[in-house]
């Protein structure tokens, strides 16, 4: 029974006053319990609106915090309701992340989801050029929404994926799980949905667009990274950014490639693979049946030399 059944037996006499405002305070005793449990969480506070439940996060060692996003009540693991179910979102690689970015950086958010790392960085870095890219028609709405709610004015958001080459891809979707959209049936799940998106290139992106630097690439894709990053051999090799991906084992299977693939990608433009542990940069050589890690660091020995110096 919810409030709007207690309020119609109410509504109908079916129950007196008292036990209307009863039944009602067990409602309202779950507020209290969501105050007490916000403290010691990356959220610090929800609000209710007319059709809108709205978490903001916390201001942390590595982000000023401030930032809202609308929640939907469909999505049990959305980022803000995940960061306050489990404290922080990916303590130990937010804090390395937050580190490697610098105002003035042009970053490239690829599989924005709702916008968490896309409108955190804008507030802590208001001189970046952001780019967001989310091919999800339904998720690109919400992180639309969030860019508006948030006036994360350097933030451009993209309607498309990123592949190896410039066509159109068979995503994976379902509702109550936004984070798991892929251009595989990763969770083997016959219940996703099937939708046509539009897949670019970074190369030609960054061509068409007469980019002419990018500082900083986060990638999560749920298995498709190798060919996100095959499709951005040019202008990785060109501008060196700092990458920052997942790679898992299972999810890489369904695309037909190993995590190694990657590593071996990048180390063929000089690039070095590291973890974030302990707050420093650990180098990382080659992922196996044992590896715990699904988060990685790509940095450039040269390029990024201080980085990899203060860091590591």
């Amino acid at each position: 029974m919810n409030i709007k059944d207690i309020k119609k037996q109410f509504a109908d006499n079916k129950i007196t006053k008292q036990e209307f405002v009863l039944k009602m305070h067990e409602f309202h005793k779950v507020l209290f319990d969501f105050s007490t449990n916000l403290m010691g969480t990356e959220i610090a506070k929800i609000e209710i609106e007319d059709e809108h439940v709205i978490f903001t996060s916390r201001k942390t060692d590595f982000h000023p915090g401030g930032v809202k996003f609308y929640v939907d009540v469909i999505d049990p693991r959305v980022t803000p309701v995940d960061t306050f179910n489990f404290g922080v979102y990916e303590k130990e690689d937010s804090e390395m992340l937050y580190q490697l970015v610098n105002n003035g950086d042009t970053i490239f958010d690829v599989g924005a989801n709702i916008g968490w790392y896309s409108n955190h960085l804008a507030k802590k870095l208001p001189t970046s050029k952001i780019y967001a890219f989310e091919p999800i028609p339904e998720t690109h709405a919400r992180v639309k929404n969030n860019i508006a709610l948030n006036q994360s004015n350097n933030v451009t958001l993209n309607n498309f994926a990123f592949s190896d080459k410039i066509q159109t891809l068979t995503f994976y979707y379902s509702p109550t799980i936004t984070g798991a959209s892929s251009s595989a049936n990763i969770t083997e799940n016959e219940n996703m949905q099937k939708l046509e998106c539009k897949a670019n290139t970074i190369d030609n992106f960054v061509q068409e667009n007469k980019i002419d630097k990018i500082d900083f690439i986060k990638c999560d894709v749920e298995g498709a990274e190798f060919m996100v990053y095959q499709g951005g051999a040019d202008s990785i090799q060109k501008f060196k950014p700092i990458v920052f991906t997942e790679m898992l084992r299972k999810w890489a299977a369904k695309f037909g490639y190993h995590p190694n693939d990657i590593i071996d990608f990048f180390g063929k433009f000089g690039y070095q693979c590291f973890v974030s542990h302990n707050g420093k940069l650990k180098s990382f050589g080659r992922v196996d049946e044992n590896t715990l890690e699904t988060n990685y660091f790509f940095l450039h020995p040269e390029k990024h030399s201080s980085t990899i110096k203060k860091l590591s």
